[in-house]
């Protein structure tokens, strides 16, 4: 069965990514004190000098009679911009050799988000995958000096996670639990869709603090007072973004939230059956199983008012969205309004300028023509007190000629109007014709196929075809 992973490990989405030269990491350690029965669990580094002698630790020949190691987890950093394992490829590889965890290392590396039990050489492996986050293997090793009814197996592994997240994945991973939880291979898991859980809870929060920051600023959040600040267009976009930027987030929180089902499912159906065989032993393990299961359920229940709660969440988002929207288009409508209303004054003013000069270029246009003299000058006694010109016989003529024109030109002009107008109801009509048909309109769709009808028979009747 080992072949359908090593042939889906061909997909490695981890190209790119490249070792760092540093020797050292920190691990999460939990030891069962034999006397009083319970978990101490610690965190500390350790260098390449003592990585042979950690190793053997959790061999057989070192069994301490007072405390056995009954977990470890290696936390590897990674850095997700540069690309980098925060730790060298020699150190790596001998972690991953001496834990049988290869083949559920290299798997992982072909998963976005997926959590999957994997078989290797004749022993069981996990993996669990969310990526870029968190990406974790472990397998639970089977000491024959222990006895399975009073203390459970080692379960060890590695756990690459980003840096930012370390310091939280590493503070959860320290808290203490009941000593029958370390008898399953499932516990891991369990601390993983513990800590998806609670990083739902948190970033949901966030979202929602921030979310009733935009209720406020658009007037529709319930608690505050209606009477609200009316913002610039400029801050409405902005909080346009912010709200996009929350649905994000939100979708994100939605992945988690699956990956976190997910994971549990799989904790429910891998502890149906218990594991190892004796009566006592066959006993610790179901008693494990019935803990783990009923933590398993806990979360379950959880989970599922955190879906309600996201996608409550999730239609606010959406409704701000669709207020801003509209808050925005309504700005927009207003300058446009504005911008329509001060063009048509401007057009008014162009229209009389040209009325204007419509009705005095005639006139002037004739009197340059004909260097038209209109009043005789000459007659005028200057020693006189009278303010009459005399007029010349020109003065008739020029009228004759001038008013005629006057009214011609003001009729093209007017002329001239009444066409564009013509064609600017023409295009609006086609148009609406053309919107009314894509709408599905039955009158608009029976008289586009009137006019198609109209024009094949014109093109049929041409008596060379359709030329």
């Amino acid at each position: 069965m080992e072949e359908i992973y090593h042939r889906l490990s061909a997909v490695n989405l981890w190209q790119g990514f490249s070792n760092s030269d540093e020797t050292s990491f920190e691990v999460i350690e939990a030891r069962l004190q034999h006397a009083s029965g319970e978990i101490i669990t610690s965190r500390r580094n350790v260098y390449l000098k003592e990585l042979d002698t950690w190793l053997a630790e959790g061999s057989e020949d070192d069994e301490d009679p007072k405390q056995s190691l009954v977990l470890r987890l290696a936390l590897i950093g990674c850095d997700i911009k540069t690309r980098v394992l925060k730790l060298s490829k020699d150190v790596l590889d001998t972690m991953l050799d001496e834990f049988n965890l290869e083949l559920a290392y290299t798997y992982s590396q072909s998963c976005i988000t997926n959590v999957s039990a994997i078989p290797s050489k004749g022993s069981q492996t996990y993996s669990f995958c969310y990526m870029p986050k968190l990406v974790a293997v472990w397998a639970q090793k089977h000491l024959s000096t222990r006895s399975s009814a009073d203390r459970p197996h080692l379960t060890q592994g590695l756990i690459f996670v980003e840096e930012s997240n370390k310091g939280f994945l590493s503070d959860n991973l320290c808290s203490s639990w009941n000593a029958l939880l370390y008898h399953s291979p499932m516990f891991p898991a369990l601390l993983f869709s513990m800590i998806l859980s609670m990083q739902i809870h948190y970033e949901e929060s966030k979202i929602k603090m921030k979310l009733r920051d935009v209720e406020i600023e658009t007037g529709q959040d319930r608690m505050a007072d209606r009477k609200h600040k009316e913002n610039t267009t400029a801050k409405y976009i902005k909080l346009a973004a912010q709200v996009d930027r929350h649905a994000v987030k939100l979708a994100s929180v939605g992945r988690k939230s699956k990956m976190a089902e997910k994971t549990l499912a799989f904790i429910l159906e891998n502890t149906q059956q218990p594991f190892g065989g004796g009566g006592r032993a066959m006993t610790a393990s179901t008693k494990a199983h019935q803990l783990l299961r009923s933590h398993a359920s806990l979360l379950q229940d959880r989970l599922s008012m955190q879906a309600v709660d996201i996608e409550f969440t999730l239609k606010r988002v959406q409704l701000q969205a669709n207020a801003l929207t509209g808050i925005i288009s309504r700005d927009d409508v207003k300058a446009n309004l504005d911008l329509a209303e001060s063009q048509h004054r401007d057009s008014l003013s162009m229209k009389t300028l040209a009325i204007v000069t419509m009705v005095f270029l005639p006139g002037s246009f004739i009197s340059a023509l004909f260097s038209t003299s209109i009043f005789d000058w000459d007659s005028v006694d200057p020693t006189s007190n009278s303010i009459g010109v005399k007029t010349m016989p020109q003065f008739g003529l020029y009228w004759a000629i001038t008013i005629p024109l006057t009214f011609v030109t003001f009729l093209l002009y007017f002329f001239w109007l009444r066409m564009m107008k013509q064609q600017r109801d023409r295009r609006k009509q086609s148009f609406d014709q053309l919107s009314a048909e894509e709408k599905g309109d039955p009158d608009a769709i029976e008289m586009a196929k009137l006019r198609k009808d109209t024009e094949f028979r014109k093109k049929s009747s041409m008596p060379f075809g359709s030329w």
